[in-house]
């Protein structure tokens, strides 16, 4: 068992803890494999929310009470090697095949009917692949600066920085000071954090398996656009929301290149970042909501 760095949030604080009507819980998966999840809501309609590199179901925080709200079930997957899901040391169960059938075995557990999914950066990437094969899962896609529709800075620099010679060392290489510098660069000009964020996004680092997960997604995840071919796949009713100073998606050619779906309707917010979810929350659920309900 890897050896846990201290001083992180206890797991037994992680969120949902004193969040109503929200609990986690861990699924049993095929090869001895977990899978944690957050869930809440009346066994109505069920959404499913699937977040990016690097974050936890707590990227959705400000989004699953207000679903709940609406009489539907929310459940917030931790991907694999994120959270509080199993961190397999195998790189290849960190290409995207692998993680589609993550997803799929964790959705299969739960025995869910058709749903909608919410999936954010590569966890949008993640939704594409899995949906473009098995489209009758989704009643709707919501995408939030997801991979897969236009190009990504910075990801080849990332990998140039992160070569198999210092693996070791990277699970060290994550002290809480660098939260807050990671953040900053995400936002944009529309939100703030607060302590408990870092706090939040710091607590997996406990596990030195948390940072080789990350590199190893980082070397062996798909990152470049999916194929006309591909997102022709993806016909259920999509919406796409961009921030207009997203650091990582570049927004105005994912937002045209989002004509190519089927049943698309895509939205640039000026002066939001990557992490839309938590920086303008109001105008993510002010689109989702309608999208939800014109589609059940």
């Amino acid at each position: 068992m890897a050896r846990a760095v201290r001083g992180r949030l206890p797991r037994d604080e992680w969120y949902p803890a004193h969040e109503p009507g929200l609990s986690s819980r861990l699924l049993e998966l095929g090869r001895g494999e977990r899978a944690r999840i957050v869930e809440g809501g009346p066994p109505g309609e069920p959404v499913v929310f699937i977040h990016g590199w690097g974050c936890s179901a707590y990227f959705f925080r400000h989004l699953l009470q207000p679903v709940m709200a609406t009489g539907r079930r929310v459940i917030a997957l931790d991907l694999r090697g994120h959270g509080g899901s199993d961190k397999p040391h195998e790189e290849e169960r960190y290409r995207p095949e692998a993680m589609r059938e993550f997803v799929e075995q964790a959705l299969g557990v739960l025995r869910l009917p058709p749903a909608h999914f919410v999936a954010h950066s590569l966890g949008g990437g993640v939704a594409m692949d899995l949906l473009g094969a098995s489209p009758g899962m989704a009643k709707t896609l919501t995408l939030l600066a997801p991979v897969g529709l236009g190009p990504l800075r910075f990801i080849s620099l990332a990998r140039l920085l992160t070569p198999r010679l210092v693996a070791p060392l990277v699970p060290y290489g994550v002290p809480r000071w660098s939260i807050p510098l990671v953040l900053r660069a995400v936002y944009g000009r529309r939100g703030r954090w607060a302590r408990r964020d870092v706090d939040e996004y710091w607590a997996p680092t406990a596990d030195p398996a948390f940072a080789l997960a990350l590199r190893a997604l980082l070397h062996n995840f798909r990152f470049d656009p999916r194929s006309d071919d591909e997102l022709a796949h993806l016909t259920m009713p999509t919406l796409v929301i961009l921030g207009g100073r997203d650091v990582l998606v570049r927004s105005r050619a994912a937002h045209r290149r989002s004509q190519r779906l089927p049943l698309a309707r895509s939205v640039l917010v000026p002066g939001a970042g990557h992490v839309l979810a938590e920086e303008v929350p109001d105008v993510v659920l002010r689109e989702l909501l309608p999208h939800l309900a014109d589609n059940s």
